[in-house]
């Protein structure tokens, strides 16, 4: 979303906009949600002022209606996901100015709820393929002597992105100088932590020899010289799993199926699912259902369980021995 070009005058308007922002950053929203907001409220400011109002007490619900109409009809048109983040933002100021006596908390009703449909696609809520990942894993695990400072360091990320299961937004925080635990801030605003294991740890040790350069990131971009080398973008990274699968000719995976992944490996390698909504940083352990994926391997394995308890009479004895008096063993 490219910013709305504005007339920098210190107007009324400018003012209220710098003490929103303000008090954004007061309740720790990260650098990425302030400006994402700020740039919503610009976007109803610059169309204030083209209708003479630089006064919020003249904010009405027509007023309202008419910017969000003009988002929708605008041209080009502006895409749903946009229009939705807007109207976040605006909510929040009205809900900031209203606590100030600037406007009415009612108006907050003026703004229409915009549908979009889930970012993910049911391929983005999948695990990568077991034969994919096992290509991979053999492809990315040797260190081989002729490894450029790329081919190094998109060894070192998928494997650092694997174990953590941390966000790409998340991962690309990380500095140099603490990328064996740390913290991150989610996209939210609240600090979650993170650490590796020692094999990944090697690989980014391997990565970071390589360097010559004193950038303070974890990750960065490689240019065709110094002057290149830059923080990588989430783009950047979409890229080297793009040439990753290309060279492997396997199907494309997102940064999201790496922490599908992460999680649907802990669940089968018997990781307690409190463990692993703590790890992928979930409030709700019901959460980790929509990550970790069974995998045929693990329902055979399941099947193998039933079919041996069926077959064991002694089994049946347990549960009768578990069941109250008179009663029905208990399933739960």
């Amino acid at each position: 979303m490219s910013e709305p070009a504005l007339v920098h005058s210190e107007s009324w308007l400018d003012r209220v906009e710098l003490g929103f922002g303000k008090q954004l950053r007061r309740e720790e929203f990260s650098p990425a949600t302030v400006r994402s907001y700020l740039l919503g409220v610009k976007t109803l400011f610059v169309y204030l002022r083209e209708r003479g109002v630089d006064d919020l007490h003249y904010l009405d619900r027509q007023l309202l209606e008419d910017w969000q109409d003009a988002l929708r009809d605008r041209n080009p048109p502006l895409k749903a996901a946009s229009r939705r983040a807007y109207a976040t933002a605006v909510k929040r100021l009205i809900e900031w100015a209203a606590d100030r006596d600037l406007v009415d908390l009612k108006l907050m009703r003026a703004i229409a709820r915009v549908r979009t449909r889930r970012p993910e696609s049911d391929d983005e809520r999948q695990p990568i393929a077991v034969d994919d990942l096992e290509l991979l894993l053999a492809y990315l695990g040797p260190r081989h002597a002729r490894m450029t400072l790329i081919d190094l360091r998109d060894r070192a990320l998928f494997f650092f992105m694997l174990e953590t299961g941390l966000r790409v937004s998340e991962a690309l925080q990380v500095q140099r100088d603490k990328f064996e635990r740390g913290r991150v801030r989610q996209k939210g605003g609240s600090w979650v932590d993170y650490q590796i294991g020692p094999a990944v740890a090697i690989a980014i040790r391997d990565y970071l020899r390589a360097r010559t350069d004193e950038l303070p990131w974890l990750w960065i971009s490689v240019g065709s010289n110094v002057l290149q080398l830059r923080q990588l973008a989430d783009s950047g990274v979409r890229e080297i799993w793009r040439r990753l699968c290309f060279k492997l000719g396997i199907e494309r995976f997102t940064t999201h199926q790496l922490r599908h992944t992460c999680g649907t490996v802990m669940l089968e390698l018997d990781v307690d699912h409190r463990v692993i909504a703590s790890w992928l940083h979930h409030r709700d352990v019901r959460t980790v259902h929509r990550y970790a994926h069974v995998r045929e391997k693990t329902k055979q394995h399941a099947l193998e369980a039933m079919e041996g308890f069926i077959r064991d009479g002694s089994h049946i004895a347990m549960l009768a021995r578990r069941s109250p008096p008179g009663g029905r063993p208990r399933y739960r």
